[in-house]
Order: C-alpha cells, then structure tokens, then sequence
C-alpha cells in the first residue's frame, strides 16, 4: 500500500513537469503516460519488496500453473485494450490526414480547401503529437506485461491471491490510464480540428457529434480507472 501511493504521488509530480516543461501541448499529451511509466516502475518495486514465504522444513513446489490471465481484473483489462486499440486507429487516421503547420512542425495542423479559401486547424494529433504518444504507451504496455509477468512468478504462500489481483489491477488501471488520457485529448482535439476547417455553416453534424460523445465516454472510462487504482473494485471481473 504505502509503495503503490508513493508511486501515485511521485507518478502525479512527473506528469505534471512533463505537462509544465514540454512545449505546444506535447507535454499534455504525453503525461498520462509519464504518470503511468512511474507508477508501473514503483510497481515493479514493490514485487521485488513483497514478503517471500518463510522456510520451514523440507522445500516444495506448487504444481499449480500460475498465468497472468489468472489475475487480470476483467473489465478494467477491456477498457485498457479497447482503449489502445482505438488510440492507434485514432492516431493512425490524423496522422495520415496532418500537415505541417506554419513553422514547418509536420503532421501539427490540418486544412482543407474551401472555394478560393485554404481553412487550416491547428493544434492536430497528427504526427507531431502521434509518435511520441505511441512510443510513450508501448513504454507503459512493456512495463505492464512485466510488472504482470513478477505478480504471477513471485513465490506464493497462502492468502496472498488478493494481494495479487490488486497489485494487477494496479497495472492494468495505470497502463489504462496511459492510453485513454492521450486517446481523450486526441479525440477532443480531432473534433475541433475538423470542426475549424469545416466550409460553410459551422455546426456539428452526425460523425463529428458522434466523435465528442466518444470522446466524452472515453473520459467517463478514465475515471472509472483512476478509482480501481485508488480504491480497488468492489465487485471482482
């Protein structure tokens, strides 16, 4: 306990020098990340500091088979797969779509042609922000799947299983958060890009409607994240 709040505190400081220091809002984008690639890291700290069993007598081994699915909280697990794989077709979309903005940052602005008129929407989640975001994710995926890999080799003793799935859901939760902060940001920024270079009339029309309110449900998710690394799920899936 005390360690995973360490890691919450220390994750919290990181993420916000990150937002401070990192300039045309690379920095916010990048957070999220940066608060779960700490928050794994003192996770992986804090199986290497769990209590081992004690021996006593002659040494044995279970046979049973330890998986690291046997301890995966089930729906925070959906939210942090499904989250990452809509950043990636998300992130892939704007990339493709993005143009330099007018310092020559690439994939930073979007424009499109309207009569004798070029309308350009700047900032865009194109490549500028779009790289780092993923390298900065498949950081925090990597050190899940470790931190993962020690809760299900560490030596058992008994009683330990709900130590276990909360050090898991302590996991999954901060790598969860790593995806859906970026993914809701990115999504907000993609409706107001789209909806600046509109021609005509600018009102919200089905797709870029349907796009906020995704948005909007993405942030509901984070915050349900954010609870299961404070306070853990009451019901167990």
């Amino acid at each position: 306990m005390p360690l995973r709040l360490v890691g919450i505190a220390l994750g919290a400081v990181v993420a916000w020098q990150v937002a401070d220091r990192l300039p045309l809002g690379r920095g916010y984008a990048l957070a999220g990340p940066a608060f779960a690639a700490v928050l794994l890291l003192t996770a992986l700290v804090a199986e290497r500091l769990a209590p081992r069993p004690a021996p006593t007598g002659a040494r044995s081994a279970s046979l049973t088979v330890r998986r690291i699915r046997d301890y995966l909280p089930i729906y925070p697990s959906w939210v942090a797969g499904v989250g990452t794989v809509l950043l990636i077709a998300l992130l892939s979309v704007t990339a493709a779509v993005g143009v330099a903005d007018d310092q020559g940052r690439a994939g930073r602005a979007i424009t499109r042609r309207c009569g004798d008129m070029i309308m350009t929407g700047t900032p865009w989640p194109g490549s500028y922000y779009a790289t780092p975001i993923l390298v900065a994710t498949g950081i925090c995926l990597a050190l899940a799947l470790v931190a993962l890999r020690a809760v299900t080799r560490r030596p058992r003793f008994a009683g330990d299983d709900t130590a276990r799935r909360r050090a898991a859901e302590v996991a999954i939760s901060g790598y969860g958060i790593a995806v859906l902060t970026p993914l809701a940001g990115c999504a907000m920024a993609a409706v107001s890009g789209v909806f600046i270079v509109r021609c005509g009339v600018h009102r919200m029309n089905l797709p870029e409607t349907v796009a906020a309110v995704a948005a909007v449900t993405v942030v509901v998710f984070w915050v349900y994240l954010v609870s299961v690394l404070l306070f853990g799920r009451k019901v167990r899936g």
